[in-house]
């Protein structure tokens, strides 16, 4: 077990839960809008031999670097997630020397320690796991009591004494039918208690592997953490990749600390993927506990077309649910992809509609959410509401007159109504090509005018909103 982070601090002076909200050392609420920054769950298992796995702990990333920090800092975040691999921070199951263990619990804190110390909170999750001596190079059906529990007492001893950090318990549940050993057991209480499966994931051929083991269920994650005297937040995410908490309030694990948290994915396509869904299963959480998206996306790069995120962020917002976005990296995937370097530049839809937002949300004026953390001195916190011109929200005031100025031009150009003005400009333009074309054409050209300038309305109103 790795010593602990930094000598604790006082429960009084702790990032914590009060009702629904998340509360800082100074009493002011706080909502995370932040990234999830990936390549710690994975470098360090894959590839290699059964004896010495893995080829990295970052991926060969520049993640851990003052340029790195300072561009995720660019844009107007307050937290990062860093996903974990169970084998790697426990040094199990093959993995190397060089990229487990020590090594790996090493590397992470001092993750962790730079992110705080630039006034961001951070979540650490569970992200990759394996029953046995299966090498964890996959998520799971649910987290493996073979490991889990250990892993997460030795995660939560190492930052006990770091409040803003907070544990999320496990990424993304998806508790099936198949993966069951016993036909009949409910999702949900295997969720909260575990259960026995029959399956596991691989992470290569086959995808699956038969293999009885027990899964661990949330409230023994809960217990694990506790048992230690740490008291960071704790993160529980629902079914269905996490997309499905339906059953959250009524199997809510408990918490002696009092400090839980709803967790929550949000993608397009999902099984809670839409206003009606968000309104029906995760709004009466929001009013009980704080609800934490770790992962949301949209798609990105050439040619793309927003689905999600421009009705998604603007309704957390107004439920004061927090976000973070998947993923601070810049891969060459059509969705869920923030960033084309490690400069920060914005990735095509996804990256520049979230790099926006964020920016209109700072410059926005608020009362301050200053981190300070006992664990980790920070002189000078970020400012995560940005400069005090709104420079965004004039640009979109601007966007909203020009798409109101385009319906009314399309209407009357498609109804007709623009003739008498048109007759009356001098002959030269009256017969020129282009007037003619649009004279031939005004109704389908009305209508595209007026379309364009819908569309520009109603994306500057949701920003402003």
């Amino acid at each position: 077990m790795p010593p602990a982070l930094i000598h604790p601090a006082s429960p009084a002076s702790v990032l914590h839960v009060a009702g629904n909200q998340l509360i800082d050392g100074a009493g002011q609420p706080v909502i995370l809008r932040g990234v999830d920054v990936s390549g710690t769950e994975f470098a360090c298992a894959q590839g290699g031999t059964a004896t010495n796995a893995g080829w990295s702990i970052f991926g060969g990333q520049p993640e851990d670097t003052p340029a790195t920090i300072s561009a995720i800092q660019s844009w107007h975040v307050n937290a990062v997630r860093v996903p974990l691999n169970e084998d790697c921070w426990l040094g199990i199951n093959g993995i190397s020397a060089t990229f487990g263990g020590d090594a790996y619990r090493t590397a992470i804190t001092g993750f962790v320690r730079d992110l705080i110390d630039s006034g961001m909170y951070v979540i650490v999750d569970l992200h990759w796991n394996a029953p046995g001596t299966a090498v964890a190079r996959s998520q799971q059906p649910m987290a493996d009591e073979d490991h889990a529990p250990a892993f997460w007492r030795s995660v939560a001893y190492t930052f006990a004494s770091s409040p803003n950090v907070m544990l999320d318990l496990y990424n993304e549940p998806f508790l099936y039918q198949s993966y069951f050993q016993n036909a009949k057991q409910d999702s949900w209480a295997c969720w909260l208690n575990g259960c026995m499966l029959k399956q596991y994931l691989s992470g290569g051929q086959p995808y699956t592997k038969s293999y009885s083991w027990q899964a661990a269920g949330m409230q023994q994650l809960v217990d694990a953490v506790r048992a230690t005297g740490a008291r960071n937040i704790l993160i529980a995410n629902g079914l269905n990749w996490a997309n499905d908490d339906s059953g959250w309030l009524a199997h809510r694990p408990n918490d002696p600390a009092g400090n839980l948290a709803a967790g929550w994915h949000e993608y397009e396509g999902e099984q809670c993927a839409d206003v009606s869904c968000w309104a029906r299963t995760i709004a009466p959480i929001a009013q009980r506990v704080p609800v934490i998206v770790g992962e949301t996306g949209d798609h990105t790069g050439s040619g793309c077309v927003l689905v999600n995120l421009p009705s998604f962020l603007p309704w957390a917002d107004s439920h004061g649910v927090s976000y973070l976005a998947w993923t601070f990296n810049p891969w060459g995937y059509t969705h869920d992809v923030l960033i084309t370097n490690w400069k920060g530049t914005p990735s095509g839809c996804e990256g520049l509609f979230y790099a926006a937002h964020l920016a209109a949300l700072a410059a926005k004026p608020a009362a301050p959410q200053n981190v300070q953390s006992p664990a980790f001195f920070v002189p000078n916190p970020v400012n995560v509401h940005g400069p005090s011109t709104p420079v965004a929200p004039v640009l979109y005031i601007a966007l909203l007159a020009i798409g109101f100025i385009g319906v009314v031009l399309g209407v009357l150009i498609a109804t007709n109504f623009v003739h008498p003005l048109i007759s009356g400009a001098p002959r030269g333009l009256r017969d020129s090509a282009l007037m003619l074309r649009i004279g031939q054409h005004r109704t389908s050209v009305g209508i595209l005018i007026a379309t364009c300038g819908a569309i520009c309305f109603v994306f500057a109103k949701i920003a402003l909103d």
